[in-house]
């Protein structure tokens, strides 16, 4: 049995360390989602305060300031501001996928809440693998698993930034036959390059390797984030995105730089995905006699990324990452 689910990502500029804003923010684009039809909304990563962009460009007095401000407007994970989501989530009968800023006591966490249909918290996952800049704002949470909700919609996982590249965390997604994917981009002020870095081409490379749809909401980076005290006039060039599972963008996506939501009408099936064509955490069995393969010396994809160094086989497809 297969049912049509309306999903929404969110391209837009976050109120920047301006919580109570930022949560009236969130309540109003969680109404909008719910009025046009959509059963799931998925927000940036980091929407509330915003990611701190300002730790790339600015002075070391203005990040130590702005640092205390981001842990002020950051919100715990059952307080009034968290409250007021899930409560918006449960009036308008929606799930909401919610990338915030959890403070506990003096630290603050990069965390990302799944919230159901009945305004109930399914779960509120810190990022544990943060890169060299994160660092200095953010602590580090507990590596864990993430885990695949399954819901009436079909079965949800999320990921935040550079985590939708970790093999380990990918793979316990896929091995619960998502269905449907959020991978929560922060936006780039200076731009999005392309190449394999890019929330583009990472986005759409898990909906290839998991079979899965993927729905990639980005924030708008704009001249708002400095507070008149950064570079003016810097926009984001990241946008949106939803991917049907061969990886190709079920809609188009939004200007870049403009603000609103992406919808999508994706079709869920009952049956299992088949994962056989793409699975690139799976090694290629030898036979026996069989010559060894021969393994590449892994590479860096960047600040903190995990390295997955390639295996040139000669079983079916002749490439697989080990």
């Amino acid at each position: 049995m297969r049912k049509t689910v309306r999903v929404a990502a969110i391209q837009a500029e976050p109120k920047w360390l301006r919580l109570s804003e930022g949560v009236e923010q969130v309540v109003e684009l969680i109404g909008a989602a719910a009025a046009s039809g959509a059963r799931l909304v998925a927000f940036p990563e980091t929407f509330l305060p915003g990611y701190p962009w300002w730790r790339w460009v600015d002075s070391n007095q203005w990040n130590v300031e702005y640092s205390t401000r981001c842990r002020e407007n950051s919100m715990t994970r059952d307080g009034a501001e968290m409250r007021r989501i899930t409560g918006a989530a449960r009036d308008h009968g929606i799930h909401v996928v919610l990338g915030f800023g959890e403070r506990q006591d003096r630290r603050i966490y990069m965390a990302q809440a799944v919230i159901d249909e009945n305004g109930e918290i399914v779960s509120v996952r810190r990022k544990a693998g943060l890169n060299p800049i994160e660092r200095k704002v953010f602590a580090s949470g507990t590596p864990n698993l993430p885990a695949v909700r399954h819901g009436v919609i079909g079965k949800v996982g999320a990921l935040s930034g550079q985590e939708n590249q970790r093999p380990l965390l990918t793979r316990a997604l896929r091995a619960d036959e998502e269905q449907i994917h959020i991978a929560a981009w922060p936006g780039n002020p200076e731009g999005e390059a392309p190449g394999p870095d890019s929330p583009a081409t990472v986005s759409r490379m898990y909906a290839l390797e998991a079979n899965a749809y993927v729905v990639a909401p980005c924030a708008v980076v704009g001249a708002a984030a400095w507070d008149r005290r950064g570079p003016q006039g810097v926009r984001s060039s990241g946008q949106a995105r939803i991917y049907a599972a061969g990886g190709a963008e079920v809609v188009p996506p939004l200007a870049v730089g403009a603000e609103g939501i992406l919808y999508a009408d994706l079709e869920i099936g009952s049956a299992a995905p088949d994962r056989r064509e793409v699975d690139l955490a799976a090694r290629p069995r030898m036979r026996r006699g069989q010559q060894a393969a021969r393994t590449a010396t892994p590479r860096r994809l960047g600040a903190d990324r995990w390295a997955v160094p390639l295996m040139l086989g000669s079983g079916p497809g002749g490439l697989a990452a080990c």
